[in-house]
């Protein structure tokens, strides 16, 4: 089985370890490559340039830039690289990190942007990008490989060149067919999850819908266009997998008469065998002082010991919080171990705190088992927890499920099937896995 994805997101993750844990054999193949590529999974950016995931993240003070300039990290979310005090280039973060590189963005004398550099998980500068008048006209794909790949964002024509080889692709999902043939990778049974290139790359192939799409994204406003079509004609989808039942039976009222297949599998999540935690404690990993809701737990819920800690230094906002209440305990400049060590002791995991998600702790938190609550204003993975749009909803359930474990466990149970039942491997194959002749 072939599992064609358009990147390698998060839901991309979750969904080929719900494959793994279901038994499916698949080969993965990602057709953009945008500085992860997890092991075994194929792109053919990488195949043809020669990329590795083998390396260190770049650090910002690290980049390669022109002499007699300077590095320099000041309030903004990027570093700037200035020559005789003058900004030529930004760099930007990965998010969810302390300034490990993404890209680097160079400013032409006029201080429009002229190229970005782009820079995987590796420290690997493998593409850039150009610009004309602040547009995005080109980027060349490169490494050690025979090959360069050149992505025209106007033409839309895809170039591979070698030191004696030329070979053009009219579109992105010309390149991708051609890989796939190139490598000999079967596409007679498919899996994407993605409207986008992956359906366009098997509408091109399928010589009749054969083709298992999984919809892992919210719906907050009509049908998408490109699965309507295949609702009404299929013409690569043979089934649509939703992950979430209300809106699987959305959209099979909405097209009661589709050839196509509409079912549900919820994701094979995998979660820790929690023991020997603090049934009354709560943590929370933050990057800001803002945690408006933490006052009014902290004197409302005296018996419960909140956990609050950051990657930095705290603010004297929070000091003064932590010297008035003996139970919120603050750890400054925590480490990862340290992190690990909180999400063991806890029983909740907080999500209150306004500023960005760090080190994607809330999705760390849901799967060691941990209840993770969060205020609706500042949730940061709503598919990982269980929201309140008030803060004396957040305190009743808090203090609900940090004196009764049977609360708890209820809360669990809430919040592992809150977009439907939970399914089995054997739900999976029976699904995806192929006929057996008898």
């Amino acid at each position: 089985m072939l599992a064609l994805f358009n990147n390698v997101d998060d839901a991309t993750k979750q969904l080929m370890r719900s494959l793994k844990a279901a038994g499916l054999a698949f080969t993965a193949v990602a057709v953009h490559y945008d500085g992860e590529l997890p092991d075994a999974v194929l792109c053919p950016f990488t195949t043809y340039t020669g990329i590795e995931p083998v390396g260190d993240p770049l650090f910002f003070d690290e980049v390669p830039v022109p002499a007699w300039c300077e590095i320099r990290q000041g309030s903004q979310t990027y570093g700037e690289i200035l020559r005789d005090g003058l900004a030529i280039g930004r760099i930007h973060y990965e998010p969810n990190s302390f300034r490990q590189v993404e890209s680097v963005d160079w400013l032409l004398p006029d201080r429009t942007l002229g190229h970005t550099d782009h820079y995987d998980r590796y420290g690997n500068r493998y593409a850039t990008t150009y610009y004309s008048s602040g547009v995005a006209y080109q980027t060349v794909y490169y490494g050690p490989g025979e090959w360069e790949v050149e992505v025209g964002h106007t033409s839309r024509v895809v170039t591979m060149r070698s030191a004696h080889s030329r070979l053009t692709f009219e579109t992105l999902t010309d390149f991708v067919s051609y890989f796939l043939d190139d490598q000999q990778i079967a596409t007679d049974r498919v899996v994407v999850n993605s409207l986008s290139y992956p359906l366009f790359v098997m509408r091109r192939r399928s010589p009749a819908p054969s083709t298992t799409l999984f919809w892992q994204e919210p719906m907050p406003d009509d049908v998408p266009g490109n699965m309507v079509t295949e609702l009404e004609s299929p013409q690569a989808l043979e089934r649509i997998v939703f992950c979430d039942e209300q809106l699987r039976r959305k959209v099979a009222q909405r097209y009661r008469s589709t050839a196509v297949d509409i079912t549900y599998l919820s994701h094979l999540d995998q979660f820790a065998d929690k023991h020997g935690y603090d049934p009354r404690r709560a943590f929370t990993l933050t990057s800001t002082d803002e945690i408006p809701a933490l006052a009014e737990l902290l004197e409302e819920l005296p018996d419960v010991r909140f956990s609050v800690a950051a990657l930095t230094l705290m603010s004297e906002k929070l000091h003064a919080l932590g010297r008035t209440h003996a139970n919120l305990t603050l750890t400054p400049t925590i480490t990862h171990k340290q992190i690990r060590e909180e999400l063991d002791k806890a029983s909740v995991y907080l999500d209150i705190d306004a500023g960005a998600h760090v080190l994607d702790v809330v999705k760390a938190a849901y799967h060691l088992n941990l209840l993770v609550l969060a205020s609706t204003a500042h949730a940061k993975a709503p598919d990982h927890c269980l929201t309140f749009a008030t803060t004396a909803d957040l305190k009743a359930c808090l203090a609900a499920v940090t004196t009764n474990p049977l609360d708890r466990t209820s809360r669990l149970d809430d919040l592992h099937t809150q977009h439907g039942p939970q399914s089995t491997p054997s739900d999976y194959r029976r699904l995806l896995a192929p006929a057996t002749n008898p």
